[in-house]
């Protein structure tokens, strides 16, 4: 098992993990089989260059984030390295959840308002659409 297969593997794990998502789930996002991105992640295959673009798009990142193709200077400085990014994790994370295809005829606002409601409980999910119900009535007056 190579270096680079070592530093993928532990950084698509890390993503992953960070997110709260389930093998299962990055898997089908990228379009590969649970067996193959298992694989991914624990170095004994390297994701094709299609599958590096898919995940970096998945997590909200451009594909040198998500590789770190940087070579350090020194501990501070680092030459050809991605520009920092002022997006927040939450940014990254609403800008992946909507690249989907499933995701592609709905509005901005839609995929923002899906974004959020599938972070809540399932009671305030249930709260948040009686209050919707309750202010569609109220336009409706």
């Amino acid at each position: 098992m190579s270096e680079d297969n070592i530093l993928i593997a532990a950084k698509l794990k890390e993503l992953r993990k960070a997110h709260g998502y389930t093998q299962d789930f990055v898997a089908a996002n990228i379009d590969v089989k649970q067996p193959t991105y298992q694989q991914y992640e624990s170095g004994k295959r390297k994701p094709s260059t299609t599958s590096l673009y898919k995940l970096a798009n998945f997590y909200g990142l451009t594909t040198d984030e998500l590789l770190k193709l940087c070579i350090p200077l020194d501990n501070e400085i680092y030459f050809d390295a991605p520009a920092t990014t002022i997006r927040t994790l939450e940014e990254a994370e609403l800008t992946s959840y909507g690249s989907s295809e499933k995701f592609k005829k709905f509005s901005a606002w839609e995929i923002q308002m899906l974004f959020y409601f599938s972070k809540l409980s399932e009671t305030s999910q249930k709260e948040l659409i009686e209050y919707a119900k309750f202010k569609i009535e109220q336009e409706k007056k």
